[in-house]
């Protein structure tokens, strides 16, 4: 079994700087727990969230949190035109990134999670509390070992952003 020393070591050795917040996400993920890593633009945030999953080997899913970012994007969709062709099956659905996630029991990294639509975060606090989601016509889609969410997001002053509701405060570990 790898060490969190060593795996810390290895994220430092990529990451200069970065050292206590690296031991800190370790050990948030190491308990099954999702992590906010918080701070300035510019700081390294996804560069440190992709060294973390780099060195612990789980997979990473990586979003784009902006105010076009709705549960349907997040999740998936069914193909239409197959929809059209053949009527609905499983083997149609297109994963999004919180389905592959939760299926590969990757890290699912949000990037400016304070850009999300109220909707978006609505979802992501259902799965981070039940470990599944639940597609109409699909049926539910439960984590693998490994799945959890990673999220980074600015200040609340910068441009665009918004006040992260409580409920997602109380699922996560906060990095600042």
């Amino acid at each position: 079994m790898v060490t969190t020393r060593l795996v810390v070591d290895q994220i430092s050795a990529e990451v200069v700087g970065r050292r206590r917040e690296a031991e800190l996400i370790v050990a948030a993920l190491a308990a099954d727990r999702h992590v906010l890593l918080e701070g300035p633009p510019g700081t390294g945030k996804s560069t440190l969230l992709r060294g973390v999953a780099s060195a612990v080997g789980l997979g990473f899913e990586f979003v784009e949190g902006t105010a076009e970012l709705t549960p349907a994007r997040l999740i998936g969709h069914f193909d239409p035109a197959l929809v059209l062709a053949d009527g609905y099956s499983p083997d149609i659905f297109v994963d999004g990134p919180l389905v592959r996630a939760l299926r590969n029991g990757s890290l699912l990294y949000v990037e400016e999670i304070n850009r999300v639509p109220e909707e978006t975060l609505n979802a992501l606090v259902t799965v981070m509390s039940e470990r599944e989601v639940h597609v109409p016509r699909l049926g539910r889609v439960e984590a693998q070992e490994g799945f959890r969410l990673v999220a980074a997001m600015n200040p609340f002053d910068a441009v665009g952003t918004a006040r992260i509701a409580g409920a997602v405060y109380d699922r996560v570990c906060r990095v600042a």
